[in-house]
């Protein structure tokens, strides 16, 4: 049996950060979905409110993608978060483009907003927690 490589083990180690921070990430949005959902099956709620509650969705599953990143590497909490921010971001635009076939400045800034922000807070929360597991 042959010892990998630093490069291997490399790659290794960001093809496991890349799969923690995306499960992560959408396990916060689906927990928050189906929080959501139950809240508006039982009562009656207006369209903002369902804004509203897909911004929190979103701005819970950046946080816990930025947060699982930075606890990841250990390091750099704010730029990780950022970058998983960007990447998201991106992965958010083109779906929405995609899919809704509209696009409003508002709604532009206001994701970019949410995004980055709760990622960079997600990310120095991240690397400021003790480390339990590895």
């Amino acid at each position: 049996m042959r010892r990998k490589s630093a490069a291997e083990h490399l790659r290794n180690e960001r093809i496991i950060l890349v799969i923690c921070t995306v499960l992560a990430f959408v396990g916060a949005i689906f927990t928050a979905s189906v929080l959501f959902s139950a809240i508006a099956s039982a009562i009656d709620l207006s369209d903002g409110t369902f804004t509203v509650m897909s911004s929190f969705a979103l701005c819970a599953g950046c946080f816990s993608a930025g947060a699982a990143a930075a606890k990841r590497r250990g390091r750099n909490g704010i730029k990780t978060g950022l970058a998983c921010g960007g990447i998201i971001f991106l992965f958010t635009l083109i779906f929405g483009l995609i899919f809704v076939k509209s696009f409003s400045v508002g709604g532009f800034f206001t994701k970019i907003l949410i995004i980055f922000i709760c990622s960079a807070l997600g990310g120095i929360f991240g690397v400021n927690s003790p480390q339990r597991f590895r």
